[in-house]
């Protein structure tokens, strides 16, 4: 960190009734920065944020409703004069109280028990929330077929432009030789989504506005000592279906293993049902949002976009061959998994 934005810090810190001791910067990616604070009133963290005062006031809003309605996160301290934020320089500092506890585990039932029922639990809270400024900085619930598709119509287009490649690497080689596989499984996804009992769930939605956090994962998860789940970075919320966070975990769980697995996917969302149940057609619209190729088409997208540009292309075709192989896998788990709803189902009843 440079002089000049350590200078920024300390002018940030003098906007809170703390006496600070020393700073220390954490992370830093652009946009983002992250730094502990040792203080009198002991460990603080402070986010320099990378978005406006519309977009701070719906997040701080939402902690608090989601706090007030259950959920365990990390509190928002108040400046001097009781605001929740400090702008300094056109950029955003948020201050928070600090967890101490562990990262849980997904191969730890106890802690696994704790996420799931956790993410339930951040679901059914969030309902009824309304924005105290009428602005809701993601809305993705309207968005699902027009995302998938345009997804779908990329992994086309990809294919339609490396055929033409006369040197093709062996990414290319791998990406041709599954692509029209994944097509297939992206247009059975969509076809789900054209049942009612889809439409019906988004239109409910619109009036409860439940939230998805987006990254419900361990690395924004801490098991604090009181054995409670705090909830970390809540930068991306969005007003969607719970399927959004419980297929992004699914996933994260799945590929670790490299293959997806029936008991622990049924153990997962009997957690979930014990504390936010859903309907048997609910999950059926989980099915096909794990259905569409996500982790297929998130690879390919990092190497043709180039977003990973530190990555070698031997690493690139290494993942890309793992997330074809935990795709492979689903196919088999999600049709047992869907003949044992009942089992899921009931667990919530």
């Amino acid at each position: 960190m440079d002089t000049t934005f350590s200078d920024v810090v300390k002018k940030v810190v003098t906007h809170y009734p703390l006496k600070v001791k020393n700073i220390y910067l954490l992370s830093f990616k652009g946009k983002k920065a992250v730094w502990s604070i040792q203080t009198d009133m002991g460990e603080l963290i402070m986010k320099k944020v990378p978005f406006d005062e519309t977009h701070i006031d719906f997040m701080l809003h939402a902690i608090n409703y989601l706090k007030s309605n259950g959920v365990h996160t990390p509190a928002v301290i108040k400046t001097s004069s009781g605001q929740g934020y400090v702008k300094l320089n056109g950029e955003y500092f948020v201050v928070f109280e600090t967890v101490y506890g562990h990262s849980p585990e997904y191969d730890n039932d106890s802690d696994l028990s704790l996420m799931l029922k956790g993410m339930a639990t951040f679901h059914r809270a969030s309902r009824g929330i309304e924005s105290p400024n009428g602005f809701y900085p993601s809305y993705l619930l309207t968005k699902w077929k027009s995302d998938l598709q345009t997804r779908m119509e990329r992994l086309k287009a990809w294919k339609e432009q490396r055929q033409q490649v006369k040197n093709k690497n062996e990414f290319d080689r791998v990406f041709l030789a599954n692509v029209d596989n994944f097509v297939q499984q992206a247009q059975t996804a969509l076809t789900t989504l054209n049942q009612p009992y889809f439409e019906q769930w988004v239109k409910e939605t619109e009036i409860t506005k439940t939230l998805c956090h987006q990254d419900f994962a361990a690395g924004n998860l801490v098991v604090g000592k009181d054995g409670k789940l705090y909830v970390y970075d809540m930068d991306s919320l969005t007003v969607d279906l719970p399927v959004r966070d419980m297929r992004k975990i699914l996933n994260k769980v799945m590929k670790k293993g490299t293959s997806w697995n029936l008991p622990m996917m049924l153990k997962m969302m009997k957690f979930y049902q014990q504390v936010n149940p859903l309907t048997k057609e609910q999950y059926m619209i989980l099915a096909a949002d794990i259905q569409f190729p996500h982790l297929f088409y998130g690879q390919v997208s990092k190497y043709y976009e180039n977003r990973e540009d530190q990555w070698t292309v031997d690493k690139h075709i290494v993942r890309l061959k793992d997330m074809i192989s935990t795709e492979l896998s689903k196919n088999t788990v999600l049709k047992s998994f869907l003949a044992r709803l009942d089992e899921v189902v009931k667990r919530g009843s």
